[in-house]
């Protein structure tokens, strides 16, 4: 989870996501309201994470 937060440019919001013990997988499930929840506020940020967390199921 670290390192999808880090490549989307959002790596200080690891401790949020740690926090609440939010996995990889788990991650890929959130809605857009949880994502705000943990801080990832902008819609670009969401974009980019999901795209990243979808990438890191496949292959």
């Amino acid at each position: 989870m670290k390192a999808a937060l880090e490549e989307v440019g959002l790596g200080y919001l690891w401790h949020n996501f740690r926090a609440n013990k939010i996995s990889l997988e788990e991650a890929k499930k959130l809605t857009d309201e949880e994502l705000s929840a943990l801080g990832v506020n902008t819609i670009g940020d969401r974009v980019r994470l999901k795209e990243k967390l979808k990438e890191s199921g496949e292959g």
